[in-house]
């Protein structure tokens, strides 16, 4: 099994509180920026999702095949997609983008604070798995 596969089999190892929030951030991340294509700030978001899923598998690689809270050190290139939302909310005057943009920027400031928590527990020596394995 590749490195690759193996981190996209590890999501189903993951605490399941944290399942929906994962939904909703690829329906919010992932499909959003390909409806809303013709904004900058969606194409931004493109190409932070490439970024972001570059560091992860890289992250997961140096981390042993793990996911740890070094995982989300990636969603910090989604700070130029929320800056180019927050800036389009007030500006734009289609309301389906507006709408779709003040979600978005709601979605990656909330996980960009869990983000840097968990970066900053890493840093201080929190490397411990996030997944959750069944007893056999």
């Amino acid at each position: 099994m590749s490195d690759f596969q193996a981190m996209v089999d590890a999501g189903a190892h993951l605490p399941e509180h944290i399942r929906p929030w994962l939904l909703w951030m690829q329906v919010i991340l992932f499909v959003g920026p390909i409806v809303f294509i013709r904004y900058r700030a969606a194409r931004w978001l493109i190409l932070a999702q490439i970024v972001n899923v570059v560091v992860a598998y890289s992250v997961f690689v140096a981390e042993g095949n793990d996911i740890t809270k070094l995982f989300g050190l990636g969603h910090f290139a989604w700070l130029i997609p929320l800056w180019f939302f927050v800036r389009d909310i007030p500006t734009d005057k289609w309301l389906a983008y507006r709408v779709y943009a003040g979600i978005a920027a709601m979605t990656i400031a909330i996980s960009l604070v869990f983000d840097v928590r968990d970066t900053a527990q890493w840093i201080l020596g929190d490397r411990g798995s996030l997944l959750v394995y069944d007893d056999p």
